[in-house]
């Protein structure tokens, strides 16, 4: 995540955010778009002006990217905006041996 990004991930998912709207997200998962063509298993929901892309998995739910709706998504995946797909296990993610 560049620096950039972490204003608006804070607003989005910090501790001051409305967790409410995700709410049919976790619920539903499966319900939301599918955009297997950026990348297989991908979905998209929308909050205001952002698109937020995951994938749903048996126990969670991964966040994998959050752009503005006015950026062209599949230019981003042509150029390598969603490569670290699959994303990594959780002890992968945080650093631990696989």
């Amino acid at each position: 995540m560049t620096n950039a990004a972490y204003p608006l991930a804070r607003r989005l998912f910090g501790p001051t955010s409305d967790r409410n709207r995700f709410e049919p997200v976790r619920h539903f998962p499966l319900a939301a778009p599918a955009r297997d063509q950026v990348a297989a298993g991908l979905r998209v929901t929308f909050h205001g002006a952002y698109a937020i892309y995951y994938q749903p998995l048996s126990d969670q739910i991964v966040i994998i990217r959050v752009l503005h709706g006015a950026c062209d998504t599949v230019a981003i995946a042509e150029h390598g905006g969603f490569t670290e797909w699959p994303p990594m296990s959780g002890q992968q993610a945080h650093g631990a041996a696989p």
